[in-house]
């Protein structure tokens, strides 16, 4: 008897699926993580938290978010400030376990993400004419949990191999003219492409806005860097 399809899901990174972060039964679960670093070597420092290298473990990625503003949306600052934004989620086949999806090359899927106004018409689960499809990489996840931890049961538990991989991608934030603001609210919708299945939409992101090049000065977040890292130069 046929198992039937696999129904195919973007989720928060597996490793954020715990009790005190995100939660599997929590509508957070479904939320790809937007991450903010402040360090030109950000790219290292965010693979060091998947790899659990350098003195960091994936659990780090929980502490990536950046500050939400008054109103509850993050605010994206250009790269001249030193603030660098990636987001990152799972995608998995719905079914016990909630096993990962992979991608393997020459299959036909592309996993990718585009940005588009929180209030854009059109369908919820479909592409929007013209929208920039932006590329997702895949990122092993470095096996942390303690034995008994839902991650443990999610096939991340330390001491043996890891059976998870997330994707992630750089969200680019104009340099442009620094009198424009933009006071559009986006959101972020991860995308895997089944030509010639319908694409797979994931919820949509924390709603953020694109602030400009001055962000306020809070320095750098040094606890983000793995160990052995240099650091940026303070804005």
């Amino acid at each position: 008897m046929s198992a039937g399809p696999e129904r195919l899901q973007w989720t928060a990174p597996a490793p954020l699926w715990t009790a005190d972060t995100v939660g599997t039964a929590s509508p957070a679960f479904l939320r790809p993580l937007i991450a903010e670093l402040d360090t030109d070597d950000f790219l290292d420092a965010f693979l060091a938290m998947t790899g659990g290298t350098g003195g960091r473990t994936p659990t780090d990625l929980a502490g990536l978010p950046p500050a939400p503003a008054p109103d509850g949306t993050y605010l994206f600052y250009w790269p001249t400030a030193h603030r660098y934004y990636l987001v990152a989620a799972s995608l998995v086949c719905r079914r016990p376990g909630i096993p990962d999806h992979a991608v393997p090359p020459g299959s036909g899927e592309r996993p990718f993400f585009v940005i588009r106004p929180a209030a854009a018409p059109g369908p919820d689960d479909a592409l929007l004419p013209g929208e920039r499809q932006l590329p997702l990489h895949a990122a092993p996840v470095a096996a942390f949990a303690p034995p008994g931890s839902t991650a443990a049961t999610l096939g991340m538990a330390a001491g043996g191999p890891s059976t998870r991989t997330l994707f992630y991608g750089f969200v680019p934030v104009s340099d442009g003219d620094p009198l424009v603001r933009d006071p559009t609210v986006y959101t972020i919708r991860t995308v895997l492409a089944r030509d010639p299945c319908p694409p797979v939409l994931g919820a949509p992101s924390h709603p953020f806005v694109f602030a400009g090049p001055l962000p306020p000065p809070i320095g750098l977040r040094t606890d983000l860097l793995p160990t052995g890292l240099p650091k940026g130069p303070t804005p």
